[in-house]
């Protein structure tokens, strides 16, 4: 005789969103037309909810269906396991809610259009196929709808209350193979030896590189290392082969640029990158800054926008300073108090009409007013950069696979201490 294990049950009962649905489009396939209604009977209270017959019936017609599908023997604790699920699940959708996670009407159309699109159905062609094997679609959108705030939530368990140590982020990448930068730099350098009596001729020499002097010839005049008559050329170097002021000092800069003055015991170096190999993932940052007048309701949105060209008007033609009106007409306090300046935005960082609008604009150029669900904005691009974030980005993915990991375990011991501060009083058993 063939044992299904306790897990191997849970697993069933506790579907996705679109697993759930999958399922249910073989109960469609499957379940005679004749079926008898569901009789709608309250099982179990959940503090101010209730789980009856008809939503269990749905649950446990579903996982059956699949269970057969699969040729899997129906286990004699499944009733049992499923309404432990259903519990569980609802009170999960109670947190959730109370915490301000939910599915809007229109994200949910959206994840049943994905759905219907998978199988080659359109939404309605969905609707109709639920409801022709007797199943009401509104309790087949509802399960869905509650598996997505499920699934929220969970993300939000493991965004606000699991913290990875920098150490364990650091071992990971070290197990992984991860920790070592592919990157190799080709580096030319000016080195002007001495202490701090030296700082001004290095940047001197800088300055007249900026001004126009070219690099080589700086090297020829200037510099003081064994390299220099071979233009100051040091070669192709990795990370790990250069001192770790050079590499703070190279890995923002694109091939052709020159540094700053960076300081070693040697003394001070301007450096250039001559060539770059290994793969380096880069995003332009803006320096932004802006005036936002807050707004709620339409006519204040009107009223915000009328200020915001005034005060467009007073920078644009009046010639008065950005930096003054944003410290006294801002209504974002604290960057008002930085004369609107929100420092280095990376993209995705801000909503996407504020993006869109500061992408668009030049350097120093003052924007027409711009509306976000924060009322209006008048922005500034001040400069932009291109930043280096390959190793911002491999600490980002280890961080949320080892947050997932925590969380995946830690997330079921939070539920069970959820159920036993909730009110659960079981009514009846299912039919």
């Amino acid at each position: 005789m063939r044992i299904t294990s306790s897990k191997s049950v849970m697993r069933v009962c506790r579907k996705s969103a679109a697993s759930l649905a999958a399922s249910t489009l073989i109960l469609i396939t499957s379940i005679a037309t004749g079926q008898e209604s569901m009789v709608d009977r309250v099982l179990v209270i959940i503090n101010e909810d209730v789980i009856t017959q008809s939503e269990f019936d749905y649950r446990y017609d579903t996982i059956v269906s699949e269970m057969q599908a699969a040729n899997q023997p129906i286990p004699p604790e499944l009733t049992k396991q499923l309404l432990d699920t259903m519990v569980s699940d609802r009170l999960q959708v109670q947190e959730a809610e109370r915490r301000g996670i939910t599915i809007s009407d229109e994200q949910l159309q959206q994840a049943l259009g994905r759905f219907a699109a998978q199988q080659n159905l359109s939404v309605e062609q969905l609707t109709f196929s639920v409801e022709q094997s007797g199943q009401p679609f509104d309790l087949f959108a509802a399960t869905v709808r509650d598996s997505m705030t499920i699934s929220r939530f969970s993300e939000y368990y493991a965004r606000t209350r699991v913290v990875v140590p920098d150490y364990e982020i650091d071992g990971f990448l070290v197990a992984q193979g991860l920790d070592q930068d592919d990157i190799e730099y080709e580096v030319a350098q000016i080195l002007i030896k001495g202490g701090d009596d030296k700082r001004e001729v290095a940047g001197q020499v800088r300055d007249e590189i900026a001004r126009g002097t070219s690099f080589q010839e700086a090297v020829l005049t200037y510099s003081e290392a064994l390299d220099a008559q071979n233009g100051g050329v040091i070669g192709w170097r990795k990370p790990d082969q250069l001192p770790s002021v050079f590499v703070d000092a190279l890995k923002d800069l694109q091939v052709g640029d020159v540094s700053e003055v960076v300081q070693s015991p040697n003394g001070f170096h301007i450096l250039k990158l001559m060539n770059l190999k290994g793969d380096r993932q880069e995003i332009v940052q803006s320096n932004v800054r802006h005036i936002l007048i807050s707004a709620e309701s339409r006519v204040a949105r009107a009223q915000a926008k009328k200020r915001a060209l005034e005060l467009r008007d007073r920078i644009v033609s009046g010639g008065e300073d950005f930096d003054a009106l944003a410290r006294i007409y801002s209504d974002d306090s604290a960057s008002a108090a930085l004369g609107g300046s929100l420092g280095w935005v990376s993209p995705g960082q801000m909503v996407a009409n504020f993006e869109e609008a500061y992408k668009a604009l030049g350097i120093g150029q003052i924007s027409e007013p711009i509306e976000t669900q924060f009322g209006v904005h008048v922005l500034q691009v001040e400069d932009r950069r291109t930043k280096n974030v390959t190793e911002q980005i491999k600490r980002a993915r280890a961080d949320s696979i080892l947050r997932r990991q925590r969380a995946d375990r830690e997330f079921g011991q939070w539920v069970r201490e959820l159920m036993e501060g909730a009110y659960i009083k079981h009514v009846a058993k299912p039919a």
